[in-house]
């Protein structure tokens, strides 16, 4: 990055001493840069996305070494979905199972080079696990991606950190965020895909950890905004939502109740009451369905990520300015945490204020109060 783009997406220091928080990111994909790389930032906290079975140790320990400094959140991405079996017996074969999953149906050739699934159920033993190890953990990344193809070679994809960990360079940073999706090979892609079917069993089970356990969850969704919507309201069907008048009265009858009984705490609605849609990229107009205080009885949230977003143009200003001003957040949704992490990060906070015109600092305590109230909430969820 040249010396005036610093300059350009550079913060007063009386920002940073606000505080920014990063919604979205993934630095535990390049693991032996994070200590160093949180050295040289100023963020406050990093929320920090696991994605796939073989990351969700790495993110609780980032999160056990740098406990002021990282929220952990764990899940399992829709692109690694295929490497889960949903059913309660494990298949016959790896090929029974990828061929009921997978569209169109690959040849046997494809399924040799694909590992033997892992049952969903022993996944969801570990996110409750590593949930109850992190009072404050989000569920995510999860979501829907209708869009995603396996790569070709078969191979999961890369998350492989080169072993010259030692570099601090911004050029070994940005060749390591390039590679982070894997060799050559791997990015070339299949025409095979996962079910809706199959992404969306294994998004349900994973919310129903964060029902039962009260956590946030942050969301990826790639040609399947209605689908995502759909999934969320068949959660919510059937839920009123009280008027002001009605949550008075709910609040001294509960409060009366709490003095004739020694349970005091009420029954968690059956669905997540914070959600992140990351790195949105819908329609303009589908944000008013997922705000809608009388239908919608969660609150929605919207980040934004330069990596993402900035190629959307003028749309991403149109979302922006609908996104109500308490519900939207920023990330960098990046890999190596550092100071191209850093710029990503101011950078994103200048674009959002200029697009809301508001003052940087302005902006910085909205932004910090959106990501408080996303992470950890309060009681009264209506």
């Amino acid at each position: 990055m040249a010396i005036e783009e610093i300059e350009k997406y550079s913060l007063p220091d009386s920002v940073w001493d606000i505080g920014i928080y990063d919604a979205h990111c993934h630095p535990t994909d390049n693991y032996k840069r994070l200590p160093r790389g949180l050295q040289q930032m100023r963020a406050s906290k990093l929320t920090i996305m696991a994605t796939r079975l073989d990351d969700q140790e790495k993110v609780h320990e980032a999160a056990s070494q740098f406990p002021d400094r990282i929220v952990p959140s764990f899940g399992y991405h829709p692109w690694f979905t295929h490497l889960l079996y949903t059913s309660q017996q494990a298949p016959t074969s790896k090929y029974d199972h990828y061929r009921a999953i997978l569209f169109p149906e690959p040849p046997e050739e494809f399924l040799d080079l694909l590992p033997d699934p892992v049952s969903l159920e022993s996944f969801i033993t570990q996110l409750t696990t590593n949930v109850k190890r992190h009072p404050h953990a989000l569920i995510g990344e999860v979501g829907i991606d209708r869009s995603f193809r396996l790569p070709k070679s078969g191979k999961q994809i890369s998350f492989v950190e080169s072993d010259s960990s030692s570099s601090s360079s911004d050029d070994d940073a940005k060749s390591e965020a390039s590679s982070c999706c894997g060799e050559a090979d791997q990015r070339i892609l299949s025409p095979f895909r996962v079910t809706l079917e199959h992404q969306k069993e294994v998004l349900l089970a994973q919310l129903g950890v964060a029902a039962k356990f009260e956590r946030p969850v942050s969301v990826h969704g790639v040609q399947a905004h209605g689908v995502l919507f759909q999934i969320f309201s068949e959660l919510w069907a059937g839920v009123h939502i009280p008027s002001k008048k009605e949550k008075n009265r709910e609040k001294k009858l509960l409060n009366e109740e709490r003095t004739e009984s020694s349970d005091n705490s009420p029954r968690p609605p059956p669905f997540p009451t914070r959600i992140c849609l990351h790195s949105y990229s819908g329609p303009p107009d589908q944000i008013s369905l997922w705000t809608n205080k009388r239908k919608i009885p969660a609150q929605v949230y919207f980040s934004f990520s330069i990596v993402i977003n900035k190629r959307y143009g003028d749309k991403f200003n149109k979302v922006v300015q609908t996104v109500p001003d308490d519900r939207l957040l920023v990330e960098s949704d990046f890999p190596v945490a550092g100071e191209r992490m850093e710029w990503l990060h101011a950078e994103i906070v200048l674009r959002v204020c200029e697009i809301k015109g508001w003052g940087v600092e302005e902006g910085a305590k909205i932004l910090k109060n959106n990501w408080h109230e996303f992470v950890y909430g309060h009681n009264d969820w209506n």
